[in-house]
């Protein structure tokens, strides 16, 4: 039945993604655009094959997905550790709350030229970077999740004798995933900008260097090309993260389907 419904939304997104494309070859061919701003997509796919035919495409590629996943991957551990213990100490939440608020609202790249004085152009920016846009959706979800239990779960575990400390681990947090997946799709998502916009502005490799130089070369189907590698590198995220959570909550999922007549 899963394995239908995902067929299923995998069709409807493959249909939608065809209407887009024939819209766009139709606006091409119209003129009423410039064909230098809005090429055909003959002219992409041919400009996509050629860096798909070199071995410097895929150093760039590589170097951007591991600037990526590195981050993410920092920012998940940060972020669960810090909710972790502010789900326990409700007065370390309060506290961090109005700095929470605050730094959440600053977009990632604004920083950029403030970290280069400090932390150069090298590894240590990038995962800053990515670290710091991808931690507050995770942290967020958690924080909320782990603070608004089941009463009932949490009552009956203390009338088994567990701990508080246990309680959090075996109770509170298993039931908070669902909701903390959530707030990794959205900084999978973050990591992903964060890189290509950090690389954009002070890298020297990456697939946002790369397109960084093809929109300013004016090489036009270049730059579409690098779009459509970096938009399919989004698509490809959540459907990632979905198996995911398939694997390590399979369990709520089969729970949540109890009683389900839809």
């Amino acid at each position: 039945m899963n394995f239908t419904a995902g067929i299923k939304a995998l069709s409807r997104q493959v249909f939608g993604l065809g209407i887009f494309l024939l819209f766009w070859e139709l606006l091409a061919m119209s003129g009423i655009l410039p064909a230098d701003y809005l090429p055909r997509l003959s002219r992409i796919a041919s400009a996509l094959m050629d860096y798909l035919a070199t071995s410097d495409f895929y150093f760039h590629f590589g170097l951007t997905m591991r600037r990526m996943v590195l981050g993410f991957l920092m920012a998940v551990a940060l972020s669960l550790s810090i909710a972790i213990l502010t789900g326990r100490y409700a007065i370390i939440r309060k506290m961090l709350s109005p700095l929470v608020i605050m730094l959440r609202a600053l977009p990632p790249p604004a920083l950029v030229p403030l970290l280069v004085f400090f932390l150069g152009i090298g590894t240590a920016l990038f995962n800053f970077v990515v670290v710091f846009g991808c931690m507050w959706p995770v942290y967020i979800n958690a924080t909320n999740a782990l603070s608004t239990a089941e009463p009932v779960q949490v009552q009956t575990a203390r009338s088994f004798g567990y701990t508080p400390w246990e309680i959090l681990l075996r109770v509170r947090l298993p039931a908070a995933v669902p909701e903390i997946m959530t707030g990794v799709r959205q900084s999978a998502a973050i990591a992903l900008l964060a890189t290509v916009a950090t690389e954009m502005l002070v890298g020297d490799k990456g697939l946002g260097y790369l397109l960084f130089n093809a929109g300013f070369s004016l090489l036009i189907p270049q730059m579409y090309a690098l779009i459509f590698v970096v938009g399919v590198m989004g698509m490809i995220i959540n459907p990632v993260l979905t198996l995911i959570y398939r694997l390590i909550a399979d369990w709520q999922i089969q729970w949540s389907a109890i009683g389900d007549v839809s």
